[in-house]
Formats: C-alpha cells, sequence, structure tokens
C-alpha cells in the first residue's frame, strides 16, 4: 500500500504548478479553455480565489507511484497522472480537464480516469464530481469517473490544503 503521507510530507515542501485565472498562462486557442474561462467571467466569479497546484510524476513525486496505483486498478497503460492541492480559501471552479493529448489517448481506446482521496478530508473539503458531492470522504477512496471529461469542481473551504491524486489511463 501507498504511502500517502510520506509522498504528502515531499511534497508539501515543494511549489508544484500553480493553476490560476491568469489568461497568459491558459492557451486561449486551445477548443475548451476559452470557453471555462469565459463561463467563469460570467459567472463572476472572484478570480483571486481561483488557484489549485498541480505536482508531477516524476518532478514532484516518484514515478513508481504511478505504477503502482495503475497497477491496483487495474489499467494496462497510464496516460497522465499528478495530484492536485487547494489550499484553505481558494477553489477549483465547475470545469472539465482539457487535455492536448487526448487525440493520442484515444489511440489506445476509451480513456478511463480515476481520483483517489490521499489525505483524510478535513472540514470544509468538498470535491463535486458532475451530480456526486464528495465531503468527510475516507482516505484512500478510489472514485471512478463516468467520462474523462466529467464536469467537476473543488472546494476547500477548511483550514488545511486538499490533496487529490488522479490518473488517466486505459
Amino acid at each position: 500500500m501507498i504511502n500517502w503521507n510520506l509522498i504528502l510530507s515531499d511534497i508539501e515542501q515543494q511549489e508544484g504548478v500553480p493553476v490560476t485565472t491568469d489568461p497568459d498562462r491558459w492557451n486561449l486557442d486551445t477548443p475548451g479553455y476559452s470557453e471555462i474561462y469565459k463561463m467563469w467571467k460570467k459567472a463572476n466569479f472572484n478570480p483571486t480565489a481561483i488557484k489549485w497546484i498541480n505536482y508531477y510524476p516524476g518532478t514532484h513525486f516518484p514515478e513508481s507511484i504511478v505504477k503502482e496505483v495503475a497497477d491496483m486498478l487495474g489499467l494496462k497503460g497510464v496516460h497522465r497522472s499528478w495530484i492536485s492541492r487547494i489550499d484553505p480559501g481558494y477553489m477549483a471552479p465547475h470545469h472539465w480537464d482539457i487535455d492536448d493529448n487526448e487525440e493520442d489517448y484515444l489511440k489506445h481506446g476509451p480513456i478511463t480516469r480515476y481520483t483517489v482521496i490521499i489525505k483524510k478530508f478535513a472540514h470544509g473539503h468538498i470535491f463535486i464530481l458532475e451530480n456526486s458531492y464528495f465531503y468527510n470522504t475516507p482516505k484512500n477512496t478510489t472514485i471512478l469517473w463516468r467520462t474523462h471529461r466529467d464536469w467537476h469542481s473543488g472546494i476547500n473551504a477548511g483550514m488545511e490544503p486538499n490533496y487529490l491524486f488522479h490518473i488517466l489511463g486505459y
């Protein structure tokens, strides 16, 4: 079994890759990005409250973790994976994940996506996937997405960071 506490203690010392509403960080020419960005603006989201941080295998945590999770889930291969973090007071509003490499992934067949709760949810941690709300969710809960393009969001109204592990494979 993966020692997520050890992985998180390493990650907590690293910067990671922040995702914000800064349009210079988004390729607004890619279909989907512009749609989501405009949707957030139209809904009047506070852009300073939209932020999450991604951590990637081989850069922020060992690649072996991805293989171990993929094996546990019965995936034949992995397209990509990452750990996301939402700090207290921030959110990842309603969106679906745009991936510039989706066409390449589909050459292997349907894309399967999972999210794993890797830290015990604390008060205020909420993950929303389509019409399902996850809060007070036990650590190591694995969530199978209906499709890799499901609409989702995350909110941290609590007092400590929330971490999730995401994996797309076949």
